[in-house]
């Protein structure tokens, strides 16, 4: 089965607070019930990770940074929610930002379980817009660039590959990765969207607002064979947002679910018709029914790739 990866302290709850931000704090629970209910995976089939360390964190953010994150004005701008600069630091370490690095932790974990087996999903993760020295848009930790330095420094990977799809531009991770040769990222994001300031990228495709599903599939369709067999990774890390969505409020393109589904389901299997293992993390997402698009996605890759 493909391994998939999911903490329950995933969760972002702050009795209440989690609310005034779009983003839903608990969809990965929902996510992760939704394939139990499905009959897709049982409780015990998924793995747990454990939370980034301070010392991990430390190899792709900068000392002062990580101690900027105990300030509550600080958080507050990265969470974008200002009601945290009245909260004590002890609260939002414990409701936000452990769970924030135990999705940085996971993938990690996903991204060794998909060496290892070809496909791995983290029901959590894709905090793109966080790198070296700082976070923002609900991107706290540099995930993406954890793993792959982590594994990288342990000589389990020569060349990697960042697909993002997410609406909004990798800003973070496209930033931390920089001076890494051995990293290249491709990035398909709304030019109209936030970061309103944008970073150089390897493989950089802005898009119009309100690209409909079937030109949004062409595009990637258009690009990613010709970017997997030009940098031929040993690992891709696919950051598959979900707010491509057309009912998103935080976007403007128009994909369906289906379109989602098999936009998923593309960028997983062009990776593995080529042997390249692809770890998947959630990244954004705030339409309600965000849990459910990566739900039904997961579920598509599942069907596919459990006995492939």
């Amino acid at each position: 089965m493909v391994p998939l990866v999911y903490h329950p302290r995933y969760n972002i709850t702050a009795f209440g607070l989690e609310r005034l931000h779009p983003f839903d704090g608990r969809k990965y629970e929902r996510i992760h019930d939704a394939l139990i209910a499905g009959g897709l995976r049982r409780g015990s089939d998924f793995t747990r990770p454990r939370p980034a360390t301070k010392g991990e964190l430390l190899t792709v953010h900068a000392p002062e940074y990580l101690r900027s994150l105990r300030n509550p004005e600080a958080l507050a701008r990265i969470l974008e929610v200002p009601a945290v600069r009245r909260l004590p630091a002890w609260f939002t370490d414990w409701r936000v930002l452990r769970p924030m690095r135990l999705a940085a932790g996971g993938t990690v974990l996903a991204c060794r379980l998909a060496l290892e087996r070809g496909i791995a999903i983290n029901l959590g993760g894709g905090f793109h817009h966080a790198s070296f020295g700082w976070g923002g848009g609900f991107c706290v930790y540099a995930d993406a660039p954890l793993a792959l330095k982590t594994l990288h420094d342990e000589g389990r990977i020569e060349r990697a590959l960042v697909v993002d799809l997410d609406a909004h531009q990798g800003n973070g991770t496209a930033a931390a990765i920089r001076e890494w040769p051995w990293v290249k990222i491709a990035d398909l994001y709304g030019e109209d969207l936030f970061p309103w300031s944008k970073e150089p990228e390897d493989y950089a495709f802005p898009a119009r607002a309100g690209m409909a599903g079937h030109e949004y599939l062409e595009v990637v369709r258009g690009f990613l064979p010709a970017v997997l067999d030009k940098v031929r990774p040993d690992l891709v890390i696919y950051n598959a947002g979900s707010d491509v969505f057309e009912g998103d409020p935080l976007a403007r393109f128009g994909l369906s679910a289906r379109d989602i589904a098999e936009r998923d389901l593309l960028v997983v299997t062009e990776a593995r018709e080529r042997g390249v293992p692809v770890a998947m993390v959630l990244s954004g997402g705030y339409s309600e029914q965000s849990w459910k698009l990566h739900a039904d996605a997961i579920e598509g890759i599942l069907t596919r790739f459990d006995r492939a």
